[in-house]
């Protein structure tokens, strides 16, 4: 059986030399273009002589279109020599295998023609070569050289009915995809009524950009639309609108609807949302937009194709080095505001609060300032120091950096607001519910958890006792002062039974109470980041489980049995 094996070279390099030894190793005659003296300038009419002396064509396609031979009387269109091979093989009848890199794939920007050549013959080439790949063919994707030769193999041996056992791909065994893994780049929101333009736009830059459409996120209302809505929006990069007179209709038809779902986008994303005009549209759509919080307008100019403009801003917003997995972990913030620490801070603190903040030798004025108008500037470690938002990033970098910590992954936080619990929406409750449920992590100020307000809505929240949340509490002074420690942590145990059981009897480790230090933060978060992303598959320690089995041995279990006894399992 002869088999031959066509590609762009300067790209995909190591994808081909996985392929061949892969195919090497069957009872094949395999033809490829290392055979050739130079790759990509290879003779042309060898190589089409080639294909058609071959039973079966594999054709491997990136972001290249690849070189281009002079017009000739066997290339009268002027077209790549890889798309006269992948013809060749259809008009001698032969059987073809396609694979294509996935859309959205991190790839090398060197070898991506709509980034190198936009707009030119070349980025046009593959972009419509592509598309008619993937509408003619049921197309294998890849995105690494061992996955693709295991893709190879496997449809080399289904199609020519290999004997079992005589393809044997090197196949790796995989986790399936992290349930919170970021998919998309762009998450375009959209009128009903601008569905195709939407959709040619989407068309447009896929190449490089992976996006979905929707028309229906900004029409939710229910808590299970809300939840649904929420999903999507995280597993992208971020989120944009495509600005229309249409547009403007939907948004105005519902204000309060419109705000929950677009502060839901901008929170989760950490990005300003995008705005996209339509081609022709009023002038007047773009300053409408500033209403409703969308700060940066992308508009068509004669020099610049809205598509060019699109790429431009979303290769400076999210980049385009991406992660090939990027996982998204929610992360709230419980702390006060400077409002709030006004109320519970003011000229006569409560006994207890007095009690603390005196104990640890702090004055009120010094720890107010310590609140921002936004909790997620607090400063926990007092005024001077950075906001809990610069420690988590610098956490996750930290983390991200050795990939063997994550087995390549990378945290990307995708923040959830407190101020939409202390809201009791049920939407919103259901959001909570859900991170609870599959992993999230909470960083919360323990003088913040003796604000009546902020206490009363952390406790009915799904947070204070769910099974898979990474909870730390941060001291608001260095718990080696002895006296006001013990206070704080005793008024604590009182008020928070389940994170204190946690911390105290079961030793959970993804659980950490009284931290007064960034240090001590920062070997916690290092510490526990993977196991929180691990924790959507991975069973936690079920507290009240150990409780119960406490109760019936009438002591406390062990750390050894403490782990056995997770959610969802027996005991």
């Amino acid at each position: 059986m002869r088999v031959y094996l066509s590609s762009t070279v300067s790209d995909l390099k190591e994808f081909r030399t996985a392929v061949l030894a892969a195919l090497r190793r069957l009872p094949l005659d395999v033809v490829a273009m290392e055979d050739y003296a130079a790759f990509d300038e290879r003779p042309l009419e060898k190589c089409l002589a080639d294909v058609e002396s071959c039973d079966l064509y594999i054709g491997l396609f990136a972001f290249r279109y690849g070189f281009v031979p002079e017009v000739g009387p066997h290339n009268p269109d002027g077209r790549s020599i890889t798309e006269l091979e992948y013809r060749k093989a259809g008009t001698a009848a032969r059987k073809r295998l396609v694979f294509l890199v996935k859309d959205g794939a991190r790839w090398d920007t060197n070898h991506i023609d709509a980034v190198t050549h936009p707009g030119e013959p070349p980025a046009l080439g593959i972009r419509r070569l592509r598309e008619e790949l993937m509408k003619e063919h049921g197309v294998g994707w890849f995105a690494n050289p061992d996955q693709l030769a295991a893709e190879v193999m496997a449809a080399v041996a289904g199609d020519l009915r290999l004997p079992a056992g005589a393809a044997d791909p090197p196949r790796s065994v995989a986790e399936p995809p992290h349930p919170r893994r970021l998919t998309r780049d762009l998450h375009l929101l959209h009128a009903p009524r601008d569905q195709e333009t939407a959709a040619r736009l989407a068309t447009a830059v896929r190449g490089l950009w992976s996006v979905t459409t929707s028309s229906t996120d900004l029409l939710t209302s229910t808590p299970q639309e809300m939840l649904t809505l929420d999903r999507a929006v995280t597993a992208a990069r971020t989120v944009a609108l495509l600005l229309s007179p249409s547009l403007m209709t939907v948004l105005g038809e519902n204000p309060e609807r419109t705000r929950r779902i677009l502060d839901l986008a901008r929170a989760r994303t950490a990005h300003p949302l995008l705005g996209i005009t339509v081609p022709g549209s009023d002038p007047a759509v773009a300053p409408d937009a500033t209403r409703w919080g969308i700060t940066e307008v992308i508009a068509e100019s004669a020099a610049h194709p809205l598509p060019n403009r699109l790429h431009a801003v979303l290769s400076r917003a999210v980049g385009l080095q991406r992660p090939d997995h990027e996982i998204g972990l929610p992360v709230v913030i419980v702390t006060m505001t400077d409002g709030e620490a006004e109320c519970l801070l003011g000229e006569t603190p409560p006994g207890q609060v007095a009690d603390i903040v005196q104990g640890f030798g702090l004055s009120t004025e010094s720890v107010r300032a310590r609140y921002d108008t936004s909790r997620t500037d607090w400063r926990p470690f007092g005024a001077e120091s950075r906001t809990i938002t610069e420690v988590l990033d610098t956490a996750v970098a930290g983390v991200n950096d050795p990939d063997l910590l994550l087995r390549g992954r990378k945290i990307r936080l995708q923040p959830y607001l407190f101020d939409d619990l202390l809201s009791y929406d049920p939407a919103h409750s259901l959001l909570f519910r859900d991170i609870a449920r599959n992993g999230c992590l909470v960083v919360a100020d323990e003088l913040s958890l003796l604000h009546p307000d902020l206490e009363a809505a952390f406790l009915a929240s799904p947070l204070n006792d769910g099974a898979q949340v990474s909870l730390i509490t941060l001291s608001p002074g260095d718990p080696a002062t002895g006296t006001p420690h013990e206070l704080i942590r005793d008024v604590l145990a009182e008020r928070l039974h389940h994170a204190h059981h946690r911390f105290g009897d079961v030793l959970d480790p993804l659980c950490e109470m009284n931290v007064a230090g960034r240090l001590h933060l920062d070997r916690w978060l290092h510490a526990s980041l993977p196991q929180t992303l691990d924790a959507y598959r991975n069973a936690r320690p079920s507290v009240d489980k150990a409780r119960r089995l406490e109760a019936e041995l009438g002591t406390r279990p062990t750390v050894s049995m403490a782990r056995l006894i997770t959610e969802g399992g027996g005991t």
